[in-house]
């Protein structure tokens, strides 16, 4: 493979990379400018290599990045081809480990803005868990945000069950999905207990706009704020009553649906989720929410008062998209604001228990 990356301009000409070199790049594969300047700087790094590490290297590379794929001409392709029975028998292998394996996986599913980012770090922190994404075939959690996939329906996805379920080590993911009966079937398959938080609808919408407008200054360019949110360019400019009633117009709607998803799912036995109340959990007794948590995963060996130390510990708060950690900001939204947001919600009330949401 090597000699044919050398036929298309690239050429070995200087001493091979050494092995802290080769993981660094590997890591740094994400942050090397769009895929095409990617790709290219990712072939010369391999030109560098002795032929003997080429492949391996490469599979690396490509399990680094999404869109990895090394310059290469017609001949070596066809030499590294697979065809459908390899594929399918690999598929069901890989299924069959991950369900076996004997390992602690959590999923955090969340509303936003209800502490979801914190908890599933303290969890992390305490249980001694990677960080993993569940939605991007990716290394971490942190990476899809860097790849341009924050607007995106965060579903879990096939290829990150696979790799995940087959890394040895435990691992807590936080995603902002709703349930439905496939993906409890993917967590019973890829043996991952679900998490789910949820706050007051009005409190987290006041949050998520301060959110979305500290976020705005971190971005220079319009065309990437909007893939990071999907908000008009000039979102930050509109008076707060106007972005709140912009917010819910984009985000009541799956709120609500996030709810009765679980609360649904739940009650005709497809999953059976923790459920962690911002308000009477989050912010209540950390010892009782670490006994709740360490009861539910069922985790040998978890240090209580280490899991209570990470869910009180707020000193890298900002870090982890923890705002004022208060309950009753929403109290100030205007009626009007309000009464639109509470007619979304009338809707669903024949479907489950809103008060989550509402607060009654």
């Amino acid at each position: 493979m090597n000699k044919h990356i050398g036929r298309i301009g690239f050429a070995l000409e200087c001493d091979p990379p050494s092995h802290q070199e080769i993981i660094d790049f590997i890591q740094g594969l994400p942050a090397l400018g769009n895929v095409r300047q990617m790709c290219k700087k990712g072939s010369e790094f391999l030109a560098r290599l002795p032929s003997n590490m080429v492949l391996e290297v490469t599979s690396e590379m490509s399990h680094a990045h999404p869109f990895f794929l090394p310059r290469v001409d017609e001949a070596t392709a066809a030499s590294l081809k697979i065809g459908m029975r390899q594929f399918v028998e690999l598929v069901m292998r890989c299924r069959l480990t991950a369900n076996h394996a004997k390992k602690t996986n959590i999923l955090v599913a969340c509303a936003p803005k209800s502490a979801s980012t914190f908890i599933a770090a303290a969890l992390g922190r305490a249980l001694d868990l990677h960080n993993a994404c569940l939605t991007c075939p990716t290394v971490d959690g942190q990476l899809s945000s860097l790849l341009g996939a924050n607007l995106r329906s965060q579903e879990l996805d096939e290829l990150a069950l696979l790799r995940n379920g087959l890394d040895p080590r435990s691992y807590v993911a936080q995603h902002h999905v709703r349930c439905t009966p496939y993906l409890a079937n993917q967590l019973a398959l890829y043996q991952i207990k679900p998490i789910v938080t949820i706050r007051n609808f009005f409190d987290s919408l006041v949050s998520l706009d301060d959110m979305f407008v500290a976020d705005r200054r971190t971005y220079e360019h319009a065309q990437i704020r909007f893939f990071n949110d999907g908000l008009p360019a000039h979102y930050s400019d509109m008076a707060l009553d106007d972005r709140l009633e912009l917010l819910v117009d984009v985000h009541a709607v799956w709120y609500v649906q996030f709810l009765m998803s679980w609360q649904k799912c739940e009650t005709f036995g497809a999953v059976k989720p923790l459920w962690v109340s911002y308000e009477h959990d989050f912010l209540g007794n950390k010892q009782l929410l670490a006994e709740k948590i360490a009861d539910f995963i069922g985790f040998d060996g978890v240090s209580l008062e280490r899991l209570a130390d990470a869910l009180d510990d707020k000193r890298d708060g900002a870090k982890y998209r923890l705002n004022k950690g208060v309950a009753g900001r929403g109290e100030n939204v205007p009626e009007g604001i309000r009464r639109r947001a509470l007619a979304i919600f009338k809707r669903y009330d024949q479907d489950g228990d809103l008060s989550p949401l509402i607060g009654i």
